[in-house]
């Protein structure tokens, strides 16, 4: 075994045996400290080892540390004796390329240290002539850490790779130059366009297949905020680094085109800066042709309930003129033929004149019920003074009936209202107050009725006992139900409010003349 107590000599290669003059091959020895403590604290694992006894002559810190052993441990042993060596070939091959090149570089090796664990070095040796002779310097770098967290970058890629490969909705996704790195079976499937023919390109290549020629899709717009971009699609919402779209593609299957439901997401990195972004296409022709059949049969629907509601009205309105006009008039004849009799009858015939004062009695009845009959159906004083005066003459009889206080505020023009809308926000204000009556146990109702541009509005607010949420939304309430049907007719919008001991609000926007469904 080669003589171990000059090392430091061997790691420097320097002799110090003249200040200012070098050996051959050593350095000057004002620097022997200075090499000797760069290799004392270098953070690699650094040692000095016989290239042909292989026994190991110094060894750094970081090499103690790296090994779990201590340098008294190390010193004149070999490598192999204490088991460093997971892979033999991995030796041979190094000491090979020492013979040959003298030097290695840059290799990846398993070694492992004092507790049996294998680590990944980053292993680099080099022949280096001392005044001992050649001894190999061989540095050593753990890359464990990096190598286990590469591992699991890969396996993230590849378990997301797997996933956007599987997806049902065609994606593809896009690297900050815009080229394409991913492209999926659903994708291939929809464009007609395989993966390799795709993965690679950029310069909106992936449009093509949609639209016959190159341009922005919706995985190009992530956060970007283009008026002209968003014009070119049906519907459009941008929340953050996610945009949502519904285009038609005129290209897609063979030029008979598709509706399509986009969405789109930048890929950000852990700094949050955006290297790439990814977008998921469904077809949803299908589903468009049916939302769109069922929004032409809501408003086909809508306009026989229109119609509906008008023929009803119609038939209220005839019905009540005839009560008033016909019956109410009948009923003033007798009225008056009545009164004459009475006083043409001698005051001594008192059974007769009690015959004609009961006959009296119930002409009165009768006009009063036929008046309360012929105003619920169809108020005279909403189609001779409008809205308005309807309803406040309506409020003041619900006053006069219940003994609830009221309020009512009118602003705007009141009077420039359609025939439609009156009718619609009289009946719900009607429904509104009943409502009260029965269950609110409200001490007072607040009205207000406001024009505001092209809208009327309606409020109606009690401080009873307040309705709740399931009430609300209870579609076997009649009232309710009827409210939002007439809402919907004209093409308004109701909000029913209420908490427990805090009252009811009912809110409705109409528009002031109600424009005809095509």
């Amino acid at each position: 075994m080669k003589d171990t107590s000059k090392t430091t000599e061997g790691m420097s290669a320097a002799n110090g045996k003249t200040q200012g003059k070098r050996d051959n091959g050593g350095y000057a020895p004002e620097f022997r400290d200075l090499y000797h403590s760069f290799f004392e604290f270098a953070p690699e694992a650094m040692g000095v080892t016989d290239p042909e006894t292989g026994l190991i002559l110094d060894v750094n810190k970081a090499f103690e540390a790296w090994s779990g052993y201590t340098r008294e441990e190390l010193l004149g042993k070999s490598t192999v004796e204490l088991g460093f060596w997971v892979h033999e070939e991995d030796r041979r091959a190094i000491i090979q390329r020492l013979c040959e090149t003298e030097y290695v570089e840059g290799i990846e090796l398993d070694w492992k240290n004092a507790k049996g664990d294998v680590k990944r070095l980053l292993f680099s040796a080099r022949l280096i002539d001392t005044p001992r002779g050649k001894l190999v310097l061989s540095i050593g770098k753990d890359i464990t850490e990096r190598k286990n967290m590469e591992r699991v970058l890969r396996e993230s890629e590849r378990r997301l790779s797997d996933i956007i490969e599987f997806l049902p909705d065609a994606t593809f996704v896009i690297d900050r130059e815009g080229i394409v790195i991913a492209w999926n079976r659903a994708m291939e499937e929809m464009s007609g366009v395989s993966k390799k023919d795709m993965i690679g390109k950029s310069d909106h290549v992936y449009a093509i297949p949609f639209y016959g020629r190159r341009r922005k899709l919706l995985i190009d717009m992530v956060g970007e905020v283009d008026e002209n971009d968003d014009s070119k699609y049906i519907y459009v919402k941008r929340n953050g680094h996610t945009i949502y779209a519904e285009a038609f593609t005129e290209a897609l299957y063979g030029g008979k085109g598709a509706c399509l439901w986009g969405t789109a997401a930048a890929l950000l990195d852990e700094h949050g800066n955006r290297v790439g972004a990814i977008e998921s296409i469904r077809d949803i022709t299908e589903h468009s042709m049916a939302e769109e059949k069922l929004r032409s049969s809501y408003e086909e629907l809508r306009r026989l309930s229109a119609h509906i509601e008008e023929v009803r009205e119609n038939e209220r309105a005839a019905i009540s003129r005839e009560l008033h006009d016909v019956l109410g008039q009948i009923l003033a004849v007798i009225n008056m033929d009545l009164r004459w009799l009475n006083k043409k009858i001698p005051a001594h015939e008192k059974e007769l004149l009690g015959k004609v004062a009961a006959a009296l009695t119930l002409v009165k009845q009768a006009t009063r019920t036929i008046q309360k009959v012929s105003s619920g159906l169809r108020p005279v004083v909403l189609d001779d003074f409008g809205l308005a005066a309807a309803v406040d003459h309506a409020l003041k009889e619900f006053r006069d009936q219940t003994g609830i206080t009221t309020s009512l505020i009118i602003s705007g023009l009141v009077t420039d209202v359609g025939k439609d809308t009156s009718i619609a926000l009289y009946r719900i204000f009607q429904e509104a107050l009943t409502n009260v009556m029965r269950h609110s146990g409200a001490t007072r109702v607040e009205v207000s009725l406001q024009v505001e541009g092209d809208d009327i509005q309606l409020m109606v607010r009690d401080n009873g006992r307040g309705i709740s949420k399931q009430q609300i939304s209870d579609w076997n309430s009649l009232g309710i139900l009827g409210m939002r049907e007439r809402v919907s007719f004209i093409g308004g919008r109701i909000d029913i409010t209420g908490s427990s001991g805090a009252g009811t609000c009912i809110t409705v926007d109409l528009p002031l003349k109600r424009t005809e469904a095509k």
